[in-house]
C-alpha cells in the first residue's frame, strides 16, 4: 500500500513538474513575443514620423522648380526609411516564428 501511494505521489510531482516547465517556457515566449511586438510598433510610428516629415518638407518645396530627389533632408528621410521597413518585416516576422505552437 505504501508503495502504491509513494508510486502516485512521485507520478504526481512528475506532472506537475513537466506543467511548470511548460508554462515556463510558455510565458517566456510570449513575453518576447510582446517585446518583438512592441519593438515593431515603435518602428512604425518612426516611420510615420518621417513620413510626415518628407510630406511637410516636400510640401515646402512646391514653389521651388528644382529636383526634390536631390535636397539632402529628402535624401535622408528615404535612406532612414528603406533602413527602417526591412526591421520592421523583420520584427513581425520574428514575433510570428516564435509565437508558434511546437508539438
Amino acid at each position: 500500500m505504501y508503495n502504491r501511494i509513494k508510486g502516485d505521489i512521485e507520478g504526481a510531482i512528475g506532472k506537475i513538474k513537466w506543467f511548470s516547465t511548460l508554462l515556463s517556457e510558455r510565458t517566456r515566449i510570449e513575453i518576447e513575443v510582446f517585446k518583438l511586438l512592441y519593438r515593431s510598433e515603435e518602428l512604425k510610428k518612426r516611420r510615420e514620423e518621417l513620413m510626415r516629415r518628407l510630406g511637410e518638407h516636400v510640401y515646402k518645396m512646391r514653389d521651388k522648380n528644382r529636383n526634390i530627389y536631390s535636397d539632402m533632408e529628402i535624401k535622408e528621410i528615404i535612406n532612414e526609411l528603406e533602413s527602417i521597413e526591412p526591421e520592421i518585416k523583420e520584427t513581425v516576422d520574428k514575433a510570428s516564428e516564435i509565437s508558434k505552437i511546437v508539438a
